[in-house]
């Protein structure tokens, strides 16, 4: 395996812990528990840092343009389905965003809301992983050349560096621990079918 993708499996594999303590909340939610406002805001944190920013923007700034050096088409085809999703999921985190808002000003009927945009950002998430993993990444270790992964690697370490660094990354992935103690969920399913 290209050590840029093992990256990107290796972030995908703390996404999907994250999805889990998604899940936990909104198990809480809907048996009526409480679910800490700091606990909900830092999950969006991570969402929007951790899983956008960073995981995704190696994807959309490195990884799919180098894919598109080789022939594929950034509109249609895998990618274009992957950008798709990608903007689908920033429709879930908007919707979680306000959601939240709606909370902390006092509308607790907004907690459906946030129980809802959580569901299908999870949803929508863990079959888009399961894409990339069983599809789109080994359709890019086979087209893209050996010499241009070193670079994409680098570029990889850079991105980041610039927009998480070590010590944040290290700090996410304690966070998704700790969440996921208070908030236990089973595992997700992860479809790993085709791209449409």
């Amino acid at each position: 395996m290209k050590p840029a993708i093992k990256d990107l499996m290796d972030d995908h594999q703390v996404i999907l812990r994250m999805l889990r303590v998604l899940n936990g909340m909104r198990l809480c939610l809907g048996e009526g528990r409480t679910v800490a406002m700091a606990d909900l805001d830092a999950a969006l944190d991570f969402i929007k840092t951790f899983a956008d920013f960073c995981h995704h923007g190696k994807e959309e700034d490195l990884l799919f343009p180098a894919m598109g050096e080789v022939g594929f088409p950034r509109e249609g085809g895998p990618v274009g389905v992957m950008l798709m999703e990608h903007a689908q999921g920033r429709a879930f985190v908007k919707s979680l965003a306000a959601a939240l808002e709606r909370v902390r000003s006092g509308e607790s009927a907004a907690l459906e809301d946030v129980s809802r945009a959580a569901g299908g950002y999870a949803s929508l998430l863990s079959a888009h992983i399961g894409k990339e993993d069983n599809i789109l990444y080994p359709m890019a270790m086979d087209a893209i050349p050996a010499a241009r992964w070193d670079i994409l690697k680098d570029e990889f370490d850079r991105i980041e560096s610039e927009r998480m660094g070590p010590a944040r990354r290290a700090g996410y992935v304690s966070l998704v621990d700790r969440l996921l103690t208070a908030y236990p969920a089973p595992e997700l399913v992860r479809p790993s079918g085709g791209m449409c």
